[in-house]
């Protein structure tokens, strides 16, 4: 992960917000650092899938910017971010087996097949799944449907 920075970000689904009372996501600055292990918590509506959302590229924020280290991608697309979230109710395909539901970005992206059975089993053995790669998703516990997301 790259360091992560926000500089004067802030986000209105108002078109022209005329007070602090408009702003979904108050104005912050924030840095996340390279290897850190971080946790984003808050009331219902105070704006976290807001700031999740704006960092991963799936909206732009009224104003402020977002680095990845150095690099300005406020207004790259998701795909050039290579940046996932993750939810605390995962989305995991219960029709496919373990191994198809940590394979399927890679295969949407392209990836040789070769390389996408390497990393699958990499994180297979990160996530400690390997033992289950072939059984189907459905029927799976909560804990290891979450270790799955993460994993994709």
């Amino acid at each position: 992960m790259a360091q992560i920075t926000l500089k004067t970000l802030a986000h209105s689904y108002v078109p022209n917000p005329k007070s602090e009372a408009d702003f979904a996501l108050k104005e912050m600055d924030h840095v996340w650092e390279d290897g850190g292990a971080y946790a984003l918590l808050g009331s219902s509506g105070c704006g976290k899938s807001t700031l999740l959302n704006i960092i991963s590229g799936l909206l732009r924020p009224s104003q402020g910017r977002v680095l990845f280290g150095d690099r300005d991608v406020t207004d790259a697309a998701t795909a050039e971010r290579n940046i996932a979230q993750v939810f605390q109710f995962p989305v995991v395909y219960d029709t496919m087996t373990v191994r198809d539901n940590l394979a399927f970005p890679l295969r949407n992206r392209g990836m040789d097949a070769a390389y996408i059975a390497s990393r699958v089993q990499a994180i297979a053995r990160m996530i400690g799944m390997e033992e289950t790669l072939n059984r189907k998703a459905q029927g799976l516990t909560a804990d290891a449907k979450q270790k799955i997301s993460l994993g994709r």
